[in-house]
């Protein structure tokens, strides 16, 4: 399985999830950058724009929208096309590899640069020397407003102490408690660079090359425990927006023999839901136990997984996520650290902490399944 980013975009719109907290972050920082600009047109070029949330959510109504012009530089044609037809007239959507410099061609030196959704999808060599290069893209006096997560081991204060020794100075530096993302804002002090179309400033390789405990779906076993409960209220949302917009025709169709259906897929999540839980209390009531096996597929054909009401399962599901986030809410720092015997992928000792991002891995897994 490769990352789904149209199904990753999906998270943005359910409301406490981290990417939707990190999202109004970069806005209020591209407002003010707005704001603080001088009078007359403001060129904004943005890296990896995906749908363009960030820069596009600010001109819907921010009153300098009319002076804004610039380039959205984004490779997958999906997310490119979605930003297209929300763009106002000025903002150009380029189609196109954000890391090869020639994709900012006619379009900088810019006022505003965006590099939000980079840094922690290329290598840190390839991060500090987009940093070396960000002045080859911007006018005197651009802001630049970039994103990093802060997981271990934190590259955040590396990243700053690069800018300052780039000529650009601190602005602001957001990394709101119970989150693991930070949102910079850095302006340039210095002089401009000299702009030349032939170099390259990254290759996107995606976290999952660059972090070692990624699954290739996509998910990072080294999210913290500030984050893990939005996550999943996240994902569950997610998965459930999702399982939804199947037609009735196909919810218990098996794409092959051996693959379960969309709703065969439901009630394994909800069944895992369930489990976790129970989980969860007896590591608290025992020391150290040992977790039952789910038998997954025999549960499945037991519980006549093929035969559930859709509806009914969806309901299920959520009631049986808001259970387990209930729990986790409850425990304190012990609690979180209880262990127990957990049969996957090999039996070991397991924490909560761990079975909690454990689940949140098979919501973003059984997500990309249906």
């Amino acid at each position: 399985m490769t990352h789904d980013w149209h199904e990753w975009h999906r998270a943005y719109d359910q409301a406490d999830s981290p990417l939707a907290r990190r999202l109004a972050v970069v806005q209020r920082c591209i407002a003010a950058a707005l704001d603080a600009a001088p009078p007359g047109p403001v060129a904004v070029v943005s890296m990896c724009a995906g749908e363009g949330r960030d820069i596009l959510g600010v001109l819907a109504s921010h009153p300098r929208r009319s002076d804004v012009h610039g380039r959205l530089v984004e490779l997958d044609p999906e997310l490119a096309a979605v930003a297209r037809s929300n763009a106002p007239h000025g903002i150009e959507v380029l189609c196109a590899d954000a890391g090869a410099m020639s994709s900012y061609t006619g379009a900088v030196p810019a006022g505003i640069v965006l590099v939000c959704g980079v840094f922690g999808n290329i290598t840190d060599a390839d991060m500090m020397h987009t940093i070396d290069e960000l002045p080859t893209l911007c006018a005197t006096g651009a802001t630049v407003v970039w994103t990093r997560h802060r997981r271990r081991p934190d590259a955040t204060p590396a990243v700053r102490q690069r800018f300052s020794a780039n000529g650009f100075d601190e602005v602001g530096f957001h990394a709101p408690e119970g989150t693991m993302f930070a949102v910079g804002v850095h302006r340039l002090a210095g002089e401009p660079h000299a702009f030349d179309a032939t170099g390259r400033l990254f290759d996107f390789v995606g976290y999952g090359a660059i972090d070692g405990d990624v699954c290739t779906c996509g998910f990072s076993y080294s999210v913290g425990r500030s984050e893990i409960v939005p996550w999943l209220r996240s994902d569950v949302g997610a998965f459930l927006e999702k399982f939804a917009r199947i037609e009735p025709s196909t919810v218990r169709t098996r794409p092959e023999p051996i693959v379960w259906s969309p709703l065969e897929y439901a009630c394994h999540v909800r069944d895992v839901l369930r489990v976790q839980t129970e989980r969860v209390l007896l590591a608290q009531r025992e020391d150290e136990p040992a977790f039952a096996p789910m038998r997954r597929d025999e549960r499945a054909i037991e519980d006549r997984y093929d035969e559930q009401d859709p509806q009914q399962v969806a309901a299920e599901l959520q009631a049986a996520a808001d259970d387990f986030v209930s729990v986790l809410e409850g425990l304190d720092d012990a609690g979180w650290m209880r262990t127990g015997i957990y049969n996957y992928p090999q039996p070991a000792a397991r924490t909560v902490e761990w079975i909690a991002i454990h689940t949140d891995h098979e919501l973003l897994h059984h997500r990309g399944d249906i």
